[in-house]
Parts: structure tokens; C-alpha cells; sequence
């Protein structure tokens, strides 16, 4: 195998050189194999670095029960709620055709907010998706209705263009005037009562050389390529998962018209251009060469090729500090997709260390990263917690990296860290009531809540995200390759391994049980290797048994197993914050219908500890963030020592073992209460709380130190507590800032 093959790649030598690994497996590949033929032109072509792993098509694996079919569903009864003619409102009128509904949605997407468009996007990518997790017509439908009326709308504005942007009208220099408004639409539009022009004359302005770009403003349009980025991505979403050939054809056209723009700019402006938030515009343009085999889509994936960017981070510089968290992780997919279709090495380096960074050195304990939007510091975690931390746009982004990087090398770290977004971040990130969704999920040490958005006013970015996030579930769950089936995620589902002619059932209470049962189907008896994937949070009792025969330790705990990856790696100046990853268990045999594959997952209690920080720690339960229930806590010695303790965030705790204070509460699995520690709280699972305060980070103190320093401790937290309740906007130097 080219694995065991590569020189410095040996298990115990990959921690933290990941990205390194990687690539130098896949290029390897790619030298010995040859570059990919030219493909004939619109014909799809294949990966220049074929996937070591393919994940089972979404169509092929049905979520049966559990949390994240529950998401499943909320998402889905939303998407069926929400009217494909409001959402195309804008996109019609600026096209000069008559709305079909009364009026267009609000929030980020409506009149004169200069996002407006990007929902029809995201829409149509979340029903690609959720007809092929569900396969319920209804999705299909919808998605063909959304393609018919794009088409009719790209028609109508003649050259290719499809979009709903306006854009702050500008200024005459000599005169100090504004320009007329000269939208083709009767209705105009205004933010915040300025004159607007329609987008599209901004773009020809672009075309022209006018370049005034930076952060998140572009010509006065607010990132006008990310909104676009959506509709691309809807329609490549309904060509690739419905099959809808028109979907394409609109495509192929929308790419025509941004080519006809930047394809007259020369490089210096297009990195001037580039200053402004652009969204995966070099994904979609890679994907849509890979799915036509046209050489001119590739070299439009160039023209959002960010230097300043994408140049450090194949060097391994990590230069995220004060950078715009969900400005970057869209456009390393895009280098991530174009590595695997040209096999372009430098690609591949800088979107694996770009992942390895961000998962190991700028993550919170959920997979959450960035505070306010923007990464700080790699390593430099105890001023970051709180606030308004972990965008879910950003999770959404790193899942979709996680799952390919995956199918390019499957290793057990990527497992590890898709279950912790998961069953941390993503599940957290939706009301298990209503199926509102966050923005933040913050992961702080002071008093936190979530804010759910307004689900049909509010439209914000995160919302449109979530429309995606949890129709994609089943998504990674399984992957195959020749001989081989590797099971990463523990859900109840089913699953149909066709080129195998295998189906599996697989039932399990995780992620609060502590077993799962894999029940085989089969054509005929075929041997085959079924890869478990081991937790690395599994504690002592892990059993693996088939057919109610236990599987050797030999078998389940091989000489090398769990050395590999880690969530976190190792932290800057020497500090060593690695965490044990997973491995597999890996049952060859002549498997046939009626095997069963039974496993016991025992889950432990640990602290994890922020890497410039070991006092400061969040409680885990096996992959489960546990936060604590503000609305519950009480005293255990008088009123104003407790006021001090809730307000200093701290657990008198510290070098203490923590089954001696945290005692599990009987008939909740998952939820435990403190004992002795200074006040009582009752911790359970991140995802289970919702609508109330809750802490993930706290202090650990000794007694002595409690004693000789608590005072002033809780003062200090209470005097920043002030301060942020005070706040009513923030800058921070450095940082982009919104229009």
C-alpha cells in the first residue's frame, strides 16, 4: 500500500504533520500514475488524484431515529414551508419579469440589504440535498421548479446573469452629487434611504478596471461574489443530486457572463479584487470543469486564485490571526476541489494545513471556531471562549472540507472531528422544538445563551446553512473502497453498499448509549474487510463481538492503533495539547445475510484544557460536550459565596479526580451533578440545552487558591461582565469590518 510506503509517514510520525502527509501520499499517486488525460470538452472528467475512499451517495444511506434524523426532520418540514416564489421575488423584478408572489422574504434577503438573492441559492442546494437524504419527491419538485424559474430569469436578463444585487449608488467627484437611480426595476431599492443602482452596473464598472474592494464590499455591493457563489452552488447541487440537465445549462452560462467580466482584468486587479469576502467561487468553477471537461472553467477557478491567502498557507505559515473566519474555509474548498482534479500539489498543501490549523490549533472543544467572526492567535484560546464565538457557516464549511479530506486520506483524526461538529456544534446550532436555527453557538465561560433566528424573516447566512447543514447528515456516515467498508459515525440507519451488493442496518441509542449493532444483508457470501472505527474516547470494556463471538484484543487493539491524527495537535512553543485519535477495527471475513456485528462503547469522563490555558477546561463525556445548567445551580455555603463563585466562573476542583465531584444524576444518561466543588451545578449533554443560560468553559482552582484569591477572581469577572453588557458595537484594528 502507498500509505505504508511513504517516507516520514510512519503512525507515530503523522501527528501534526497531516496536511505534509497527505499531500506527499497523493502526489506520490498522482507522479507514478501520470497527469489526468484532457478530457473531451464537455465531458466530465476524472480526478487527477482519485479518492482513496469513496463516501456511500447520499441516496444510498436513510437516517432511521436518534438526534440527528430529529434535525433531519425539522429541516425538512421547514423546507417544505418555505415558498420558492418569494424567495425568487427580487431575482424576477431585477430581471424586469413579474413577481409571482405578493412579496419577496425580509432580513439578509430582502429589499436594498445587498445579500438579496443568496436564500434562492442555498434553497436549492438544501433540497438537492434533502432529496437525495430522503428521497421524497416533494424535494425533487421543488428543485425543479427553482431551476425552470432561473432559467426563465437568465433568459430574460440576456447575457448569462442571473442575480438580485443593488449596490449604494456612487458619488460624482466633481459635484458631490448622487447618481440617479438606474435599476430596471420599478420598484428600485434603498438601504438605509440611500440611492442604488442595480449590481449588475456595478459588475460592468468591475469589467471596466473600477476596483474598490475590501473586507466585505466590493464597488458598493456587499460581497457580491459570495452571493453569487450560492446560486452557483444551487444549481451545480440540483445538476449533480436531481439530475436536472437544465440546471447545468444555466450554469454553463452564469460562468460564461463572470468570465466575460474578470476575464479582462489582469492579475494585479484581480487580487485587488480579492480583498472582498468571494465565498467558494473557485469550488464551483472547479466542479463545473469537472463536470464538463471545458479547460475555460478552470481557468476561471484563477480568477479567485487569493494570494495573500492561499500563498503563506502552502508554505505553512499560518496567518489566520484577525482574518475573517468564513471568508477563508470557502475558498480553501476551492483549492481543496482543484488539487483533486489537476492534482496541482501546491493546492492540496495549502488546504490540508489550512484544515490541520484551523481543527487543531484554532478549534474550541465543540469544532466551533473564531470569536466575533475572526480567528485569533493558533493556540491562543483562553481570550477567544467568549463572546460571540463559533459561527455555524464556518462549521457547515469545515464538515464539507472534513468529509472529502477523508475520502482523499481516511484517517480516523477527520472521523474524530466530523462526530465532534456533529454531536456538538451542528446539533447544538438547532432548537430540537421548532427547528430555529444559530448563528453563534457560543462556547464561553461566562453566562451564555443562544439567539435563534427568525426562520422566515431574518434570513441571515447561518439560517441559509442550515438549510444545508442538516439535510446532510447522513453524508460521511459510510465509505467504501474495492473491498473495504469503513464506518465512521455511530446512527441509527440504513445503508446500501451497491457495488458490493450489500445493505446494513445499524442500530444504536449513541450518542447517549453506549452500543451499536450492525445487521448484514447480502446478495451472496462476500468477503470483505468491515472497518469500526474505535473512539478514542472509548474507555475500558470497548468489546467488539460477531455474532455474539467477542473479536480477539489482538483484532480490536492492534500495536499502532489509536498514534495517528488528533483533533488537536501539537500547541506552539513546545506545549503539548495532543489528543489520542481514532482507529479501526478492521473484520475481514466471508461475511453473509444474518451477521451481526455488535460493539459496546463505554464513554469516560476527562477535562479538556485550552492550550494556553490547563486551569481553564470544558467537561467531556466521551464525544460529548457537557455544559452546565445555569438555570439549575444553586449554593452549597451562603448566598455571597455563591454569587462570587457563579460570577468567577470557577469549580474548586483542580488535580482532583473528576468521578470524585461529578456524580452521574440517575435515569439521565449523559447528565451529572457537581458535588463539593463549591456550588452545585447539573451538567448534560451541549446539545440537549437550549433556551436557557449555560457555561462550557470553566476555572479549576484549588481550595488555597479559592481562598487567597477568589475575591478579586469574581470582581474582575463581574467588572467584564459590565463592560460587555455596555457594548453596543465593537471594532477591533486589524479585523475587517461590515459595511
Amino acid at each position: 500500500m502507498i500509505l505504508a510506503k511513504q517516507k516520514g509517514c510512519s503512525p507515530s510520525a503523522i501527528f501534526g504533520r497531516a496536511s505534509f502527509c497527505v499531500v506527499a501520499i497523493l502526489a506520490g499517486f498522482f507522479s507514478a500514475t501520470g497527469a489526468a488525460q484532457t478530457a473531451t470538452p464537455l465531458q466530465p472528467v476524472k480526478n487527477a488524484i482519485p479518492y482513496a475512499a469513496r463516501p456511500l451517495p447520499l441516496s444510498d444511506v436513510r437516517l432511521t431515529g436518534g438526534p440527528l434524523k430529529h434535525a433531519q426532520d425539522l429541516d425538512a418540514d421547514y423546507l417544505l414551508k418555505l415558498e420558492p416564489d418569494r424567495m425568487l421575488f427580487y431575482l424576477r423584478q431585477r430581471a424586469g419579469l413579474e413577481p409571482k408572489a405578493q412579496q419577496g422574504y425580509g432580513g439578509w434577503d430582502g429589499e436594498g440589504r445587498q445579500l438579496t438573492g443568496h436564500i434562492a441559492g442555498h434553497y436549492l442546494s438544501a433540497v438537492s440535498y434533502m432529496w437525495a437524504a430522503t428521497g421524497d419527491p416533494r424535494f425533487k419538485e421543488r428543485a425543479d421548479y427553482l431551476v425552470k424559474e432561473l432559467k426563465e430569469i437568465q433568459d430574460k436578463q440576456g447575457d448569462g446573469y442571473v442575480g438580485a444585487l443593488m449596490a449604494a449608488a456612487p458619488r460624482n467627484r466633481d459635484t458631490n452629487t448622487v447618481s440617479a437611480v438606474t435599476t430596471n426595476t420599478p420598484a428600485g431599492g434603498r438601504r438605509n434611504n440611500q440611492p442604488v443602482v442595480d449590481g449588475k452596473e456595478r459588475f460592468a464598472a468591475l469589467a471596466e478596471g473600477t476596483i474598490q474592494s475590501g473586507g466585505f464590499d466590493l464597488n458598493g455591493m456587499w460581497s457580491p461574489w459570495y452571493v453569487e457563489h450560492k446560486i452557483f452552488a444551487g444549481l451545480r447541487d440540483a445538476y449533480r443530486l436531481t439530475g436536472n440537465r437544465t440546471a447545468l445549462d444555466v450554469e454553463i452560462k452564469f460562468a460564461g457572463w463572470v468570465d466575460g467580466i474578470l476575464s479582462k482584468l489582469d492579475g494585479a486587479q484581480i487580487q485587488r479584487m480579492l480583498a472582498t469576502e468571494f465565498g467558494g467561487m473557485n469550488e464551483v468553477m472547479a466542479d463545473l470543469y469537472a463536470d464538463t471537461g471545458d479547460p475555460r472553467w478552470l481557468k476561471a477557478c484563477d480568477y479567485f486564485e487569493h494570494h495573500a491567502i492561499v500563498d503563506p498557507l502552502a508554505r505553512h505559515e499560518d496567518i489566520l490571526a484577525g482574518k475573517h473566519g468564513n471568508t477563508q474555509v470557502p475558498k480553501m474548498i476551492g483549492e481543496l476541489a482543484r488539487f483533486i482534479y489537476t492534482g496541482d500539489v501546491r493546492d492540496g498543501y495549502s488546504a490540508a494545513f489550512f484544515w490541520d490549523e484551523v481543527a487543531n490549533h484554532h478549534s474550541f472543544v465543540t469544532g466551533g471556531h473564531g470569536r466575533n467572526e475572526y480567528f485569533g492567535q493558533p493556540d491562543k484560546l483562553n481570550d477567544m471562549v467568549d463572546g460571540r464565538t463559533a459561527e455555524s457557516c464556518n462549521v457547515y464549511n469545515m464538515l464539507k472540507m472534513t468529509r472529502t479530506l477523508f475520502a482523499l486520506w481516511p484517517d480516523a483524526h477527520y472521523a474524530d472531528f466530523q462526530e465532534r461538529a456533529l454531536f456538538n456544534h451542528v446539533l447544538a446550532s438547532i432548537d430540537p422544538e421548532n427547528g430555529s436555527t444559530c448563528y453563534m453557538v457560543g462556547v464561553g465561560q461566562s453566562r451564555e445563551q443562544r439567539e435563534y433566528a427568525n426562520m422566515f424573516q431574518s434570513f441571515t447566512c447561518c439560517v441559509g446553512t442550515g438549510m444545508e447543514n442538516h439535510a446532510l447528515h447522513g453524508d460521511g456516515i459510510y465509505y467504501e473502497s474495492g473491498d473495504k467498508l469503513w464506518v465512521n459515525i455511530y446512527a441509527p440507519s440504513t445503508a446500501e453498499w451497491k457495488t458490493a451488493g450489500v445493505k446494513l442496518q445499524m442500530e444504536t441509542g449513541f450518542p447517549e448509549g453506549d452500543s451499536a449493532t450492525v445487521k448484514l444483508t447480502l446478495q451472496s457470501p462476500r468477503e470483505f474487510t468491515l472497518a469500526l472505527r474505535r473512539p478514542y474516547w472509548a474507555g475500558e470494556g470497548f468489546a467488539v463481538a460477531v455474532n455474539g463471538e467477542a473479536v480477539s484484543e489482538g483484532v480490536i487493539n492492534p500495536g499502532a492503533a489509536g498514534t495517528r491524527g488528533g483533533f488537536r495537535g501539537q500547541g506552539r512553543g513546545g506545549q503539548s495539547s495532543q489528543r489520542k485519535a481514532s482507529s479501526y477495527v478492521e473484520l475481514k471475513r466471508t461475511w453473509k445475510t444474518g451477521d451481526t456485528v455488535s460493539m459496546v462503547l463505554p464513554k469516560t469522563l476527562r477535562l479538556e484544557a485550552l492550550p494556553d490555558n490547563p486551569r481553564r477546561a470544558a467537561v467531556m463525556w466521551g464525544p460529548l460536550v457537557l455544559a452546565g445548567d445555569l438555570s439549575t445551580m444553586s449554593t452549597e455555603s451562603g448566598a455571597a459565596r455563591t454569587n462570587e463563585l457563579s460570577a468567577a466562573t470557577v469549580l474548586v476542583a483542580a488535580n482532583r479526580p473528576l468521578t470524585d465531584w461529578l456524580k452521574p444524576v440517575p435515569d439521565k444518561p449523559g447528565h451529572f451533578r457537581t458535588e463539593g466543588v463549591g456550588q452545585n451545578v447539573e451538567l448534560l449533554p451541549f446539545y440537549q440545552i437550549y433556551r436557557r443560560a449555560y457555561r462550557v468553559y470553566w476555572n479549576f482552582l484549588t481550595p488555597e487558591e479559592w481562598e487567597n484569591r477568589g475575591g478579586a477572581y469574581a470582581a474582575e469577572q463581574e467588572k467584564q461582565r459590565k463592560l460587555e453588557a455596555a457594548t453596543v458595537g465593537f471594532a477591533q484594528p486589524g479585523q475587517m469590518q461590515e459595511p
